[in-house]
């Protein structure tokens, strides 16, 4: 009996199967990775696109709330203190990111503390129908973009913040509540006052004699606490918003007497002027600039902007205001993360992570009415 020899597969075979395989494994692996980063990044997109959304609803709903009055108090001041991070152009037309304001002023939002452990304790016992809320309604508010750890308590300067653990880009939103508003707020808000509002003691009535001083707060326990420094307390964990905000602009648009109407009915009888981001000012019985050298402008006919001598504007009321904000997907905050904790993060840099992984949500906020 005579066996048939059997063929195999020869070497060469079995090579190009081999090498015809990891090709195809190769290309469905590029394939999939492709799919993964761009799922990874739409889905980063929108998150951050949901999270810019909700806190310009919260901005919003607290800024058409604001109140200003002429009463000799200041009710709204926006601060460009100091530098962010590489947040650090002083006018809106720089190329580098701009600094972001510190904004301060009162309103009775809906997002307040409304009750402290102490009464909803005495409202169990005493009146198991209602809570006693907080009395008042006006409360003490600030804006902030801060460099710091979420995780950690405020330190005493923006230097040690920036060095914290996981320090990054952060919105903080501190409200003091209407009670120690009412009771300590604005009463430390006057000390200091001097009989002419062009006065520092006038321009930086709130950041100064207010958000840089000691006033009761309550904690994230509910209960009161005498004499916290707003200064840190303004950056505690339980203040921020959102993470991840790396721009934060604010342009202010202003009413003010048009000089060339006197006399003629057919004239409109105010003119609008654009406070831009990088101009602070203090609104209280005026609106007066924090800076002489840097103005409002206006746009003209032909479609350039002038400069608006600060002085007409003193009389004016506040119209509107547009903000804009810019929140980095998490991908992109930790290849910026990475990059800050090895030194090498360079405004060049900043700018380009920003473009890739940032997504920037704008908001127009009208003020109804001129103040009283």
């Amino acid at each position: 009996m005579k066996f048939k020899n059997k063929k195999g597969f020869t070497l060469v075979e079995i090579m190009a199967a081999t090498a015809i395989m990891t090709i195809i494994v190769l290309i469905v692996l590029s394939i999939t990775s492709q799919v993964l980063n761009t799922w990874n990044r739409a889905s980063g997109q929108l998150q951050t696109y949901f999270e810019a959304n909700n806190l310009a609803s919260v901005i919003q709903e607290d800024l058409e709330s604001m109140k200003i009055k002429k009463d000799g108090r200041a009710w709204l001041e926006v601060r460009y203190p100091e530098n962010v991070g590489l947040m650090t152009g002083t006018e809106y037309l720089d190329s580098l990111p701009m600094r972001p304001p510190e904004i301060m002023f009162y309103a009775p939002t809906l997002l307040r503390p409304r009750y402290t452990r102490e009464h909803m304790s005495d409202a169990i016992s005493d009146n198991p129908s209602g809570i006693v809320s907080i009395p008042g309604s006006i409360c003490a508010i600030k804006y902030q973009v801060s460099l710091k750890s979420p995780f950690m308590l405020a330190a005493a300067s923006n230097a040690e913040n920036e060095t914290q653990y996981d320090a990054f880009y952060g919105f903080y939103r501190a409200v003091i509540d209407p009670k120690s508003t009412a009771t300590e707020g604005m009463g430390m808000m006057l000390q200091g006052y001097s009989s002419s509002m062009d006065s520092e003691d006038f321009l930086y009535a709130l950041s100064t004699n207010l958000w840089e001083k000691t006033c009761t707060v309550i904690d994230e326990s509910g209960e009161y606490q005498p004499g916290a420094n707003l200064k840190t307390w303004a950056l505690a964990p339980e203040n921020m918003l959102v993470m991840n905000v790396v721009d934060f602009r604010i342009t202010f648009g202003v009413m003010y007497p048009n000089e060339e109407a006197e006399g003629d009915p057919e004239a409109e009888p105010y003119k609008l002027a654009y406070i831009p981001p990088g101009v602070g000012f203090t609104v209280g019985p005026r609106i007066l600039f924090h800076d002489q050298g840097k103005y409002a402008y206006e746009y003209s006919d032909g479609g350039g902007t002038t400069p608006v001598d600060p002085r007409l504007l003193e009389n004016g009321f506040l119209s509107f205001a547009e903000i804009s904000m810019t929140i980095i997907s998490e991908k992109g905050a930790k290849e910026m993360k990475a990059l800050m904790k090895n030194s090498t993060l360079s405004q060049e840099k900043f700018k380009e992570l920003i473009l890739e992984y940032g997504n920037t949500i704008t908001r127009r906020i009208q003020f109804l009415a001129e103040p009283m």
